[in-house]
C-alpha cells in the first residue's frame, strides 16, 4: 500500500509520521515512524570550540605592543554549523522518502530552515512533497499537526 509521510522539523528535531486513514469510519491519524533529535543543535558554541577569543598573538601593530592578543574571529562558525545540521536533517528525510512505497510527503519545517531544507533534498524526494508549510510544528500533538495540513 502506498503511504503518505507527514514530516515536521526544526533545526534540532525531525519527526516523521505515517498518515493512517484505512478505515472509513475513523478519522485519519498519525503513526510515528522516526524521531531524530540532534544533540549538536541544542549545545552552545562555547561547548563546541576550545579556543577563546584573545588567545592568539597579534602579529601586526606597533612594535611596543608586546603581548597584545588578537580578537579570535569566528569565521562564520555558527552559519556553517547550521548548514551542517540542515543537511543532516535532509539526509534523514531522503532515506525515509526515497523508496517507491512513499507516494507523497507533507512537510512542515520551521521558517528559519524551510528554504534551505528543501534545497538539500534529493530531486526525487522533493518531487514527492505535496505541501510544504514554513512553521515549527514539532512540539504540537499529532491531532494538531494534521489540522495544519
Amino acid at each position: 500500500m502506498k503511504k503518505t509521510l507527514v514530516v515536521v522539523t526544526d533545526l534540532g528535531c525531525l519527526k516523521a509520521f505515517r498518515l493512517e486513514n484505512h478505515h472509513p469510519n475513523q478519522a485519519p491519524h498519525l503513526e510515528l515512524v522516526e524521531e531524530f533529535n540532534n544533540a549538536d543543535a541544542h549545545g552552545k558554541l562555547v561547548d563546541k570550540v576550545t579556543d577563546l577569543s584573545g588567545r592568539f598573538p597579534r602579529n601586526s601593530g606597533p612594535a611596543n605592543a608586546k603581548g597584545a592578543m588578537a580578537d579570535g574571529e569566528r569565521h562564520n562558525i555558527e552559519l556553517e554549523s547550521r548548514k551542517r545540521l540542515v543537511r543532516q536533517l535532509a539526509q534523514r528525510l531522503n532515506v525515509l522518502a526515497r523508496g517507491p512505497e512513499v507516494e507523497r510527503c507533507l512537510l512542515a519545517a520551521s521558517l528559519e530552515i524551510n528554504r534551505q531544507f528543501l534545497e538539500e533534498l534529493e530531486p526525487q524526494v522533493r518531487a514527492k512533497i505535496e505541501k510544504s508549510i514554513a512553521a515549527d510544528l514539532t512540539k504540537l500533538e499529532r491531532a494538531e499537526i494534521l489540522r495544519h495540513f
